[in-house]
């Protein structure tokens, strides 16, 4: 989990950036709660369903307000105060959880006898009785790119459980399986590796969906041998995640059109690393990949973006695109996923993990990419 140390150095920079008229922060958004308080509820406990929270931030105190069914994820915050009214006592019908928890927020606000208050938005749209600063989402949003410490030990666990599951799917995918059931294998490995429920997302298609479709969600789809299957998933380990993607054959051997597009993509791949380092334009990164594309024929089967930033969304900024106007920032935490998707050939795509670092990038990830397994 996040560490307590790490959530109060996230306010106090968060601080650093309002300006000193602002008496209190308020956030509800559930990514910025995890970042700032360590409150990250599980989706696979009926108590989270249809709550909310939110955090108020004074220059010395935090405090988080969540009711009592969410109790065991308020316990683990990383705050000063916690005011948890009772919503559901098991007795009496409960009243409608998100109206109810408002009505608590704006007391506890009206308390405080704070005249400038700043929100983020969903706070300002929930809690629209109470004075409205400048917005802080942008700031946050910045912010969130330079990954701490215990934001990376979280970051290397999931990648450490989609390198499980990368191995299993390598290992255990066979001709007759369904796309689900490769799934399944990957989402049983990633879990043993981590201890823990985590969600598992992404595409797992295979034969034809990777070239028409170039991805999309398991199906029913039996794999035939010889199919390609195209695996790019991310492992959410307490709401931070890596990305992960491989293209490989199953049952059978790729075809020459399918090797050479494989040996585009790890071409590309290399001189998209060598772009990137903080202080590099995103778009650069972006045009290195593309233009090697684009000089050996193959700009039409590159649709997609050359890569993007992770942590807790996906994808996030710095976004490797032909128009992107940012700049790579040392502690940026990205992906470079090159694929091309050719008719009659087939798709493909193959990605990897970096840490933006003072003298250039940690390379995170480190799973097997390969057209056979």
């Amino acid at each position: 989990m996040l560490t307590p140390e790490g959530c109060a150095l996230r306010r106090k920079r968060l601080w650093q950036e309002v300006p000193g008229s602002i008496e209190a922060l308020v956030v509800s958004d559930p990514q910025s709660l995890i970042y700032l308080a360590n409150y990250a509820p599980s989706t696979f406990v009926f108590r989270t369903s249809d709550a909310a929270a939110y955090l108020v931030m004074e220059r010395e105190r935090a405090t988080l307000i969540a009711d009592k069914m969410v109790k065991p994820y308020l316990d683990r915050a990383h705050v000063d105060e916690v005011v948890a009214p009772v919503w559901y006592d098991g007795r009496h019908a409960a009243p409608l959880r998100r109206e109810h928890l408002r009505k608590t927020a704006l007391a506890f606000l009206r308390s405080l006898n704070a005249e400038n208050l700043c929100f983020d938005l969903g706070a300002s749209a929930g809690l629209a009785e109470s004075n409205s600063g400048n917005g802080i989402d942008q700031i946050l949003r910045k912010q969130r790119r330079v990954k701490d410490p215990d934001e990376m030990a979280l970051i290397r666990r999931s990648i450490e459980a989609g390198e499980a599951g990368h191995k299993a799917a390598l290992e255990g995918a066979k001709p007759g399986m369904t796309e689900l059931e490769v799934y399944l294998l990957v989402q049983n490995a990633a879990i043993a590796e981590v201890g823990e429920q985590v969600i598992v997302y992404g595409d797992f298609a295979s034969g034809a969906r990777c070239e028409t479709e170039r991805g999309g969600p398991p199906t029913g789809r039996k794999i035939e041998a010889g199919d390609l299957f195209l695996l790019d998933y991310s492992v959410v380990v307490q709401g931070y995640r890596g990305d992960f993607t491989n293209t490989f054959v199953v049952g059978g051997k790729p075809s020459g059109g399918q090797r050479g597009l494989f040996e585009a993509c790890m071409e590309g791949l290399a001189l998209g690393e060598s772009a990137l380092r903080a202080g590099a334009l995103a778009k650069l990164v972006d045009g290195a990949v593309r233009g090697f594309f684009e000089g050996r024929g193959l700009g039409k089967a590159y649709p997609s973006h050359t890569g993007h930033g992770l942590g807790l969304s996906h994808p996030e900024p710095p976004y490797f695109v032909p128009e992107s106007d940012e700049v790579v920032m040392e502690g940026d935490v990205v992906a470079i996923e090159p694929g091309l998707f050719m008719p009659g050939v087939g798709g493909m795509r193959f990605e990897r993990n970096y840490r933006v670092t003072a003298e250039g990038f940690e390379t995170l990830t480190h799973h097997r990419l390969t057209l056979e397994p």
